[in-house]
């Protein structure tokens, strides 16, 4: 699929999307700033990014580098990556014929929204998935 097709769809979803050079394409949704990353040698790879989701330092190079780790074995689609010494998450599919393009970069855009906050949850030392856990002690006073 080619890249103008991508961003028309981008567009009929409701996305303003800016220019931003070599980097790709800028957006934000829900108070994350998000990259279209178009590949010119492979029109058929989608690829979207949160970047710069948290700085690494010295101190904290172990840490992250566990976490970073820890996410990409929880999530499918997605990987988190150090790069500069800030982690971003990305968003990789491999584009079919002309399957539902809008689904899958909504997808990407939720599935990333998923693993920026698991992210965040597992450095602040909370090791639950999202939705796991929750209600229970809701469940346990309504006596069930």
């Amino acid at each position: 699929m080619s890249k103008e097709l991508i961003l028309s769809k981008f567009e009929e979803l409701g996305f303003a999307l800016e220019d931003a050079g070599e980097f790709g394409y800028f957006f934000k949704f829900e108070e994350l700033s998000f990259l279209y990353l178009p590949d010119e040698d492979d029109e058929n790879f989608l690829r979207l990014a949160v970047p710069n989701i948290f700085d690494v330092t010295e101190e904290n190079r172990s840490l992250v580098m566990d976490v970073v780790n820890e996410t990409n074995m929880s999530v499918k689609y997605s990987k988190t990556c150090v790069s500069n010494d800030n982690v971003w998450a990305f968003y990789e599919y491999r584009l079919f014929g002309d399957g539902d393009l809008e689904d899958i970069i909504e997808h990407g855009i939720r599935l990333l929204q998923v693993t920026v906050g698991l992210f965040y949850r597992k450095i602040e030392g909370d090791d639950t998935l999202p939705g796991e856990n929750e209600n229970v002690e809701d469940t346990k006073e309504d006596g069930q």
